[in-house]
């Protein structure tokens, strides 16, 4: 397996690999028919990917369902539904008028948020009292509110409510291309997504699958998605169960991960005695980590975090 030229995925997700994923270009194996991207969030990997068949699997429904519903548009009557939207919502468009349009109410470091602000707490509003959160209204909805929102991230509370205020920028070109390319790709490969927690997948279907990539929430930082309970110990011990069982089957496997947090003087010491355990059968390469510009706030950007990739197989040059 190889990457081509890394494109980014049309959803902004915490922890997307895109910065770094360039890293991973050597490192994963060449010449995969079947391979499954097990924690794809955003899908900034899955999308990637070159290999006859890519499977794309998250426990997030809302997530899942938007990378579907993106994959099967077609580009030119979708952006004309996200316009209308934006019209209707009196957000900014600076593609069709250009950021010099909105200059008044540009201040100081704020961007367009000033302008958008009332349109997008009143599509928040309206999205969130959508009972049915998997039409392609919701859908729509939950892009565009992507798109204004804070670093164009996508964030739930515990109600299952959108809960970001608004951001910056907005349906600009750079946003544009990114859609495109998204739908441009999906239709090029055989990508399918699947929403499922990774424990109720059964292992011994993975007879024709040659290679799983897992970017699963990493257990020692303070990213949103452990703010709820959403990973802890147990998570993290039947991930390195599964990988350990993927092994027994001759299935080539990727774990990114970060193992220790020096300065916070954290360490993971689940992963950390798993990888003692097996000394001889795995393989760790560390990755320049560079999140400056990642789509989340870290509470410590300067916690040096030291991100690692795990394979079962040699790595290859």
């Amino acid at each position: 397996m190889c990457l081509a030229q890394v494109c980014r995925s049309p959803i902004n997700y915490t922890g997307n690999k895109y910065r770094i994923l360039p890293q991973f270009i050597k490192y994963f194996p060449k010449n995969v028919n079947k391979c499954i991207d097990l924690f794809t969030g955003g899908a900034t990997v899955a999308i990637n990917l070159i290999a006859e068949e890519v499977v794309a699997i998250d426990n997030n429904p809302r997530i899942i369902n938007l990378l579907e519903f993106l994959k099967k548009q077609d580009y030119c009557k979708l952006i004309k539904k996200i316009d209308n939207i934006i019209d209707i919502y009196g957000l900014s468009n600076s593609y069709k008028n250009g950021y010099s349009y909105y200059k008044e109410y540009v201040k100081g470091n704020n961007g367009l948020k000033q302008y958008n602000v009332e349109g997008f707490n009143k599509l928040k509003k309206d999205y969130n009292d959508l009972k049915n959160k998997n039409t392609n209204k919701a859908n729509l909805y939950l892009y565009i509110l992507m798109v204004y929102a804070f670093n164009n991230d996508i964030r739930f509370n515990s109600k299952g409510e959108f809960n970001l205020p608004v951001g910056k920028t907005d349906m600009n070109k750079n946003n544009r291309e990114k859609i495109k390319k998204y739908i441009d790709i999906c239709k090029s490969k055989e990508i399918k997504f699947i929403c499922k927690d990774f424990r109720k997948i059964d292992i011994e279907n993975f007879n024709d699958v040659e290679f799983v990539y897992a970017d699963p929430p990493y257990l020692i930082t303070d990213a949103v998605y452990n703010e709820n309970s959403g990973w802890g110990k147990q998570e993290e011990m039947d991930l390195l169960k599964m990988l350990d069982k993927l092994n027994d089957k001759g299935v080539k496997f990727a774990l990114s991960n970060v193992l220790q947090k020096k300065k916070l003087n954290l360490k993971n010491e689940i992963l950390y005695n798993w990888l003692e355990r097996n000394n001889d059968k795995y393989f760790i390469n560390k990755i320049d980590y560079h999140y400056r510009s990642a789509s989340y706030n870290k509470k410590n950007r300067d916690g040096l975090e030291e991100e690692i990739l795990i394979t079962n197989y040699k790595l290859e040059e």
